[in-house]
Parts: structure tokens; C-alpha cells; sequence
């Protein structure tokens, strides 16, 4: 039976300019060497060398991780040494299309160059790490423009749904596709930037890769198991279950003020989903460690993926921002205990949207690029398969 825990216990995508071909050679001009390669790997913009140096800020006596990563090409190529890749999702259109507020694809851009401006050392190696680049997406986001759900009568609102949704099963096609792909190349992707909806492709590629259903660990206030209406941010994993990629589910911090009945019920009734809520923390009945350490061993031991949404950061500018939630200190020691101990596929940051809150996107973007050299550090220390 399942758990819930409770009294008991405006752009257009990547701005930066990537190219679409970047052959072994110049990876190899760049300083590395080409370990793996795969087919062509359909809707991946690749960064070229030059941007990456651009957005590394060089001192005297520091080495930067911009200075150590490796690139990942459009045909698979990754360096040698490469254990980690960074993937953008630059969209908020299934966000959009849960009635929700955008910006989330502008988070992929905010995010790396604070990233590469970390320092590389003895903590974590940049040469362990690889840009992958961001999923291209420009072609639906120039379509989605000007398309909102929130306002008009009830046709032509029901109308902009269906639009919305019908391009979000092509989103999950895309991010599918590539998390697939570089799964199958050995790597493990942590992907930055657009809505909770990208779950299902994260999900949906892992599971092919493995051959079969994986697990899913989500530290939100929202378990996202809305009814299959249409894809958008709130149904990620109902979907994912019903498609068979999803297996065991657990969900960390949900909202008892925001979670339906239906969705409790269900949660209850499903042996294969738990969720510990963020108020049995504050009523002292876990801790937000514990609460990390029962939902990994909620999967017994399966491959998964782990869903942060930004959403259970307090106050943090997301797509459903939270006037309290965790702590960024709590968030950070939550994600580093489950890297630790979970069989990672993959990792997604969600929904994270500069300029929607009081928060500096800088601010932001220092939170994510800590977020993200959590996961790559606990991962390169305690590998899974």
C-alpha cells in the first residue's frame, strides 16, 4: 500500500549562438580525447569551444571548470574522462500549458556560465564533466508565442490547451531521444531548465536505455500526477507510469494544502508511489534527511531518475513559487544524500524561472550551478550503473 506521510510519522531558447556540427576533430583541437560516439543525436545544440571560453571568466592562479570541461558533439562524441553531462531544456511551454506562469526556459542560459566559473580542484575534476548543450526547441517556442491558455472565452481557451499540450508530446519526443542517446553512451545526464513535464522524456529515455521500468524519486510540493488530459508540467508521471517507464515513485516535501483528494487517495491506494510531506516535518515527525533517506529506500534499490523542482526551495523564483519551503541548505544536503545513495540515471533540475520572483537571477543561477556540483560530485564518488 502506499504512503502518504503525514500526522503520522520571453525568449526563444538558447540565446547563445551553437552550432549543429562539431566533429571529433574539434573536440580533439579543444584539448580532448574522443572516448565514445553514437549516432547522430537528433535535436542537440552543441556549444562550440569558443563559447564555452567565452563564458569562463579567466584569473591568475584559478583554473575554472570552464577551463576543464569537454564537449559533447552531435554525433556522441565525448571526452575521454567523461562521467557527468550537462543538458538544457530551454521551453515553458508545458508549463503554460498547466495554466501555469513561464520563464522556466530561461534558466539553461542563467545557469552555465555561473557554472563554469566554479572553481575545478580536488573536489570535483571539470574533465569529469561535459556540455552537452540544450535540446532544440526554437521551432516550438516561435509557434507557441502569443498562445495563452489564461485568457479569452472558454473555446478559444480550450483551444490554446489543446495546441499547448499537442507540443508538449513533441518536446517529450525530443528530450526522449537525446536522454536516450547519451544514457546509452554511458554518461549520466543532469539536465537544467524547463518545466516538470520534461520529467516524462527523462523517464521515457532512461527506461529504453535500461530496457526496462525504472524508479523516480521528486523532491516538489507537488506530486504532478494530474489525470492524462493532455501533456503538460502536472502529469509528467501519470503518463510515465501509464507508458511503462515509471516504476516505484517517491515524492519528498508534497504540500498537503496543495495536493487533491483524488491524487492522495491514489497515492494511498498505489504501493508502487509514497509521499512525505513537507508539514509532517514541521510537526516534527521526520526530518528533511530522513525524509531523502526513506524515499531511496522507497525503491529498493531500482534505477531512477531525481526530480528536483525549485518550487520546494522557499521563495525561489519557479514556475509555483512557495512563500515557505525548504531551506536552499536543506534542499542541497537532501539532493547530496539521494545522489549518494540512489542508482542515478539521471538528474533534472525543474522549473526554475529567473526574474519571476525577488530573487536576483544570479541568485538563482549560484543555486542551480551548486545544485548541479552537488550532484556530480556525490555521483563521481559513489558511482551507479
Amino acid at each position: 500500500m502506499g504512503a502518504c506521510v503525514g500526522s503520522d510519522a520571453a525568449g526563444n531558447g538558447c540565446s547563445m549562438s551553437f552550432v549543429y556540427r562539431l566533429p571529433a576533430e574539434r573536440l580533439r583541437a579543444h584539448g580532448h580525447s574522443v572516448l565514445r560516439t553514437l549516432v547522430r543525436v537528433e535535436h542537440l545544440r552543441t556549444p562550440t569551444p569558443d563559447e564555452i571560453r567565452t563564458m569562463t571568466t579567466l584569473r591568475d592562479g584559478e583554473v575554472r571548470l570552464g577551463q576543464r570541461v569537454g564537449i559533447v558533439g552531435p554525433n556522441g562524441q565525448t571526452p575521454a574522462g567523461t562521467q557527468v553531462v550537462l543538458v538544457g531544456i530551454p521551453e515553458d511551454i508545458g508549463v503554460r500549458a498547466n495554466l501555469g506562469r513561464g520563464g522556466a526556459r530561461r534558466m539553461w542560459r542563467a545557469f552555465l556560465p555561473r557554472f563554469l566559473n566554479m572553481q575545478s580542484n580536488t573536489f570535483l575534476d571539470g574533465a569529469t564533466v561535459a556540455v552537452a548543450g540544450c535540446i532544440d526547441v526554437r521551432d516550438l517556442n516561435k509557434a507557441a508565442k502569443g498562445i495563452d491558455a489564461t485568457v479569452g472565452g472558454p473555446r478559444a481557451r480550450a483551444e490554446a490547451l489543446v495546441t499547448l499540450r499537442e507540443m508538449v508530446s513533441e518536446i517529450d519526443r525530443r528530450v526522449a531521444h537525446v536522454i536516450e542517446a547519451l544514457r546509452r553512451s554511458g554518461v549520466m545526464p543532469i539536465v537544467i531548465g524547463g518545466g516538470h513535464n520534461n520529467a516524462y522524456g527523462i523517464l521515457a529515455g532512461c527506461a529504453r536505455a535500461s530496457g526496462q521500468s525504472i524508479g523516480c524519486v521528486n523532491v516538489d510540493l507537488h506530486a504532478d500526477l494530474r489525470p492524462c488530459e493532455g501533456r503538460h508540467s502536472g502529469n509528467a508521471f501519470t503518463y510515465a507510469r501509464a507508458d511503462g517507464h515509471l516504476d516505484r515513485y517517491a515524492v519528498v516535501g508534497m504540500s498537503e494544502a496543495w495536493a487533491t483528494q483524488s491524487i492522495v487517495t491514489a497515492i494511498e491506494r498505489d504501493e508502487r508511489t509514497a509521499a512525505f510531506t513537507f508539514e509532517s516535518m514541521l510537526r516534527g515527525a521526520v526530518t528533511p534527511l530522513r525524509m531523502a533517506e526513506l524515499a531511496a529506500a522507497h525503491l529498493a534499490g531500482s534505477k531512477a531518475t531525481l526530480e528536483l523542482d525549485l518550487d520546494a526551495v522557499a521563495q525561489a523564483p519557479a514556475s509555483a513559487a512557495a512563500a515557505s519551503g525548504f531551506s536552499g541548505a536543506e534542499f542541497r544536503a537532501m539532493v547530496t544524500q539521494l545522489a549518494s545513495t540512489v542508482q542515478l540515471q539521471a538528474v533534472h533540475i525543474a522549473e526554475g524561472a529567473p526574474g519571476n520572483g525577488a530573487w536576483p537571477t544570479e541568485m538563482l543561477a549560484k543555486l542551480v550551478a551548486e545544485l548541479t556540483r552537488d550532484v556530480a560530485t556525490a555521483v563521481l564518488r559513489s558511482p551507479r550503473a
